[in-house]
């Protein structure tokens, strides 16, 4: 019986650094970069927004505060 004596072929790894490096540029020319009158425009509505659920959060937490010292520890500055 023969046997035939193929090359094999030499399988290439599919992972490394250098590939993660070369498909995340790729990926990165793909996207649509907003302009810099986008930019702005999102990151000023990203601050107002901060800025009115900072105030609404303060604002309920200072009136569970008070509704706390009312109902659970009884009225505020007398003592028994």
């Amino acid at each position: 019986m023969a046997v035939s004596a193929r090359r094999r072929t030499r399988v290439r790894r599919q992972g490394g650094l250098g590939r993660f490096l070369h498909d995340t540029y790729d990926e990165l020319r793909k996207v649509a970069w907003p302009t810099p009158a986008e930019l702005y425009r999102f990151t000023v509505i990203v601050v107002v927004t901060v800025v009115v659920l900072g105030i609404f959060i303060g604002l309920v937490d200072a009136g569970l505060q008070a509704l706390a010292g009312r109902f659970i520890y009884g009225l505020t500055g007398k003592t028994g």
